[in-house]
């Protein structure tokens, strides 16, 4: 991959956790965290050259991404069919790459992997999700091994192609900053994954894991986020804190005993 692509995508997964830091802790001072995270942006942005400095600002005044994959030929910003001179450059140039019709720079990526099962038509998160990716009792009692425990586990079921890729991807992501929001919840995510879409799972840690804060956390949402679906997962996401604001309805899901019982109610948010 071209190295300057390399920088803008680690730019942009910072600036999308800033973004993810807005909407997850709202009620808490992550100061500390978010002024480095802003540093180590300036830097990489810094280090680009000044003609794909320039044409980054442009692109970041309408997009909340300004590098995104090309898929079957496609730019998955615009979802415009690439011309042929365009998707060779893109396979081929150690040129920085633009859409012609959105001008997002472009890298090539592998198509999502196909979803192992058939779900009806979902509206609100359920889409995102699927019975096999609720766990009622997990097993572990440190954060790192409840993480890697959901990771294996979610593609143990198909629904993520590398479990030790993604734990580690997932662990890198919780040391930029805790996705420990309190009240009992965390959010692990890692973007840039080979999944089958934006995916979502849920366990349970019945006894509490330490997150580095003071609230044991007993509700864990892991994401597995594909670059062309960071978007969707500021969406989903919202929404998922939204509902679990309150606490009778995080008292309804970690009373639940059975993957059955998590999925009822996974089904009523954000329909």
């Amino acid at each position: 991959m071209n190295r300057y692509i390399n920088v803008l995508l680690q730019a942009q997964e910072m600036e999308l956790a800033l973004k993810v830091n807005d909407v997850l802790h709202k009620n808490t001072d992550t100061e500390k965290s978010e002024k480095k995270l802003k540093n180590d942006i300036a830097g990489l942005k810094e280090s680009l050259p000044s003609n794909i400095q320039t044409e980054l600002e442009r692109i970041a005044i309408r997009y909340d991404l300004y590098v995104v994959p090309m898929v079957n030929d496609c730019c998955t910003g615009c979802f415009m069919k690439l011309p042929v001179g365009i998707v060779n450059n893109v396979q081929n140039t150690a040129n920085c790459i633009a859409c012609p019709n959105c001008h997002r720079f472009l890298f090539e990526d592998d198509k999502p992997i196909d979803r192992p099962d058939k779900p009806p038509q979902y509206k609100g998160i359920a889409r995102f999700s699927s019975p096999i990716l609720m766990f009622s009792e997990l097993k572990n009692n440190t954060h790192a091994e409840v993480i890697e425990e959901m990771a294996q586990k979610m593609a143990e079921a198909g629904f993520v192609e590398d479990g030790k890729a993604f734990s580690t991807a997932l662990l890198q992501r919780e040391a930029l900053s805790s996705t420990s929001v309190g009240s009992g919840i965390a959010f692990p995510h890692a973007r840039g994954i080979r999944a089958c879409g934006l995916t979502l799972a849920v366990g349970i840690a019945p006894e509490g894991i330490d997150f580095g804060n003071c609230d044991k956390v007993k509700l864990i949402f892991v994401s597995a986020v594909p670059t062309q679906a960071s978007v969707f997962y500021m969406e989903m996401i919202s929404k998922v804190a939204r509902y679990f604001s309150k606490n009778e309805n995080i008292g309804k899901i970690a009373s639940c005993t059975t993957p059955e019982e998590m999925w009822k109610i996974i089904v009523k948010i954000g329909r």
